[in-house]
């Protein structure tokens, strides 16, 4: 018997092979309905190092495979009751992906029958009378073939495991995905946004994020390939992003930032299709830059303007050029942007024929002004596509640019209120990874009323220093493990991980806000329950800029008056002065 064949089941009460020698060759079934021939088939076996079952009719050779499967079976083909051909489809039905070989004992020699053998699921041919020689040759070739199968099988078994292992690891990663880029984008039920994958992972990545005037700024990326692969880079661009939008930071130095940062952490094949659009408070014009992705376009009163593509992807270049700055385009009431990537054009058909040549052109040309173009779209291209899953991950935006959905006038220092306010939060164990936004939890409440200029720095504030306190303080983590790319991305995934097992622990987040007579000033108080660090020794070692961790920290320094962390690591204290 081959060492990798699975071992087989015990024996039953009437199996004559109720013990199988360890060096015995293997187990061998002869069903025939001739005794004679049954006899002398199964002394020959013997002499070659089988033990035998013998069976006198095809259900009783169904009978003793269940009780006991063999490595090999012989098999006559006509037989009272049912014939080997039925008796064969039933054996190797019940075998599933087990090779067991079948081979037909039969005299006759007419083209049809030895097809009708073949059909059944018959391996080989053995004619009577037997021939010794010949009947060893069919053997070994039989063993040959049933080694090499049973070698494929257990690879194969080995190949799904690694990839459940793969699907499972996907899972978690998407999960972590979804936490720290997707739940966290503002405004997304005044878009309509569709994002469709081609695997577990979505390389096509969308962020929005307020601006301080109370305008908002989208960015649309689309990684090369697809997958995990693809979305590895999608962290750092998403904290890049959100930190210097919050913080007013103008378009081309967050592009140059996410470049530089891209340009570090891919390897040199891969970088990022990008198109960015600000819309100001002011709602009387958008900034827009596009690296390499396919046209957007602006519906207005007049018509289409596109805007398309005048710039390298970032991430290939470690500078962007002084000639590929963003752009600006007056808009009014009721125009509206359409964004996407390049898998909504390139969706095939069962015919092989792409979405922007059959169909897109036609759901553009009859999109009306003041309405929205996103249904029709999602129409054609389902009606495009049939039953055919997307090769490339798919993420469409549109985006209505009336200046009362998108912008919020900048509060005067005379408007800043005069009544102070304490708002406190304790996040425990499985609920560590729910902080809410500021401006879920304080906006219902009227306590960011007169205080909307200063609600985005509050909001990066926070988020820093709870994302240190959880990662840092309770889950135990090493911003070290953040020097070279590979380690960004399995630090978040490591993060998910003990998120998703159940840590233990405890953050505790404070904002006061204290009014004076010039404008007021929020004091943010977080700890945590972990085990702390030296403070003193890490005041010192967070004044290197050139590490690729802790600039979160940084950001928030320069933000704030002051940022005191305690002696034991584990309390945090930041002041910031409303502007």
């Amino acid at each position: 018997m081959s060492p990798d064949a699975p071992p087989r089941s015990s024996p039953g009460p009437e199996n004559p092979a109720s013990a199988i020698p360890v060096d015995c060759r293997g187990l061998a079934l002869v069903v025939d309905d001739e005794p004679t021939n049954r006899r002398l088939l199964a002394r020959m076996l013997k002499k070659e190092g089988f033990e035998t079952l013998e069976a006198e009719s095809g259900s009783r050779a169904i009978e003793l495979f269940e009780q006991s499967p063999p490595d090999i079976v012989f098999m006559d083909v006509m037989m009272p009751g049912m014939d080997g051909f039925e008796a064969t489809r039933r054996i190797k039905a019940m075998a599933g992906f087990d090779f067991v070989p079948v081979i037909f004992l039969t005299a006759l020699h007419d083209e049809k029958s030895l097809v009708q053998c073949t059909e059944s699921g018959g391996d080989d041919f053995l004619t009577k009378p037997f021939n010794f020689s010949i009947l060893k040759a069919r053997i070994t070739a039989m063993e040959r073939v049933r080694d090499l199968q049973r070698i494929i099988a257990g690879k194969n078994r080995e190949l799904e495991n690694l990839l459940e292992q793969d699907r499972q690891e996907q899972k978690l990663a998407e999960r972590v995905f979804n936490r720290a880029v997707n739940d966290r984008n503002v405004r997304t039920e005044q878009f309509g946004l569709v994002q469709r994958p081609a695997t577990t992972f979505n390389g096509d990545l969308v962020l929005t994020q307020d601006l301080p005037d109370g305008g908002v700024r989208i960015l649309l990326g689309d990684f090369t390939g697809h997958g995990l692969a693809a979305a590895i880079g999608a962290l750092p661009v998403a904290e890049t992003f959100r930190t210097m939008t919050r913080k007013g930071v103008d378009d081309e130095q967050v592009l140059d930032e996410i470049n530089r940062k891209l340009y570090r952490v891919l390897p040199p094949e891969r970088f990022m299709a990008a198109c960015l659009i600000s819309l100001p408070g002011s709602g009387r014009e958008i900034r827009w830059w596009n690296g390499g992705m396919p046209s957007a376009w602006l519906r207005n009163r007049e018509g289409f303007q596109e805007l398309a593509s005048h710039a390298l992807p970032l991430g290939i270049l470690p500078e962007l050029s002084d000639r590929e700055t963003p752009r600006r385009v007056a808009v009014r009431r009721d125009d509206r942007l359409l964004m996407m990537s390049d898998g909504l054009l390139e969706a095939r058909n069962p015919e092989g024929q792409m979405f922007i040549d059959h169909g897109f052109s036609e759901v553009l040309n009859a999109w009306s002004h003041g309405e929205a173009v996103l249904p029709g779209l999602l129409r054609a291209l389902e009606k495009h596509c049939a039953d055919q899953q997307p090769e490339d991950d798919i993420a469409i935006l549109e985006a209505p640019l009336d200046p009362e959905l998108f912008s919020r006038p900048p509060v005067s220092r005379e408007s800043h209120p005069q009544g102070g306010w304490n708002w406190s939060l304790t996040l425990e164990d499985e609920r560590l990874g729910d902080l809410p936004s500021l401006e879920s939890a304080l906006r219902p409440l009227g306590l960011l009323d007169g205080l909307e200029e200063d609600a985005g720095p509050l909001e990066t504030i926070v988020n820093e220093l709870y994302s240190n306190a959880l990662e840092h303080g309770v889950l135990q983590l090493s911003s070290r493990m953040k020097a070279d790319p590979e380690g960004f991305c399995s630090y978040y995934l490591e993060r998910g991980r003990r998120l998703a097992e159940g840590c233990q622990g405890r953050v505790d987040v404070s904002v006061t806000y204290e009014p004076d007579r010039t404008c007021g000033v929020f004091r943010v108080r977080i700890s945590d329950s972990g085990p702390g660090f030296d403070a003193s020794q890490w005041e010192k070692t967070s004044l290197d800029t050139t590490r690729p961790w802790g600039r979160g920290i940084a950001l928030v320094r320069d933000l704030c008056e002051t940022v005191v962390f305690d002696e034991s690591g584990s309390r945090v204290e930041a002041v910031y002065r409303c502007r």
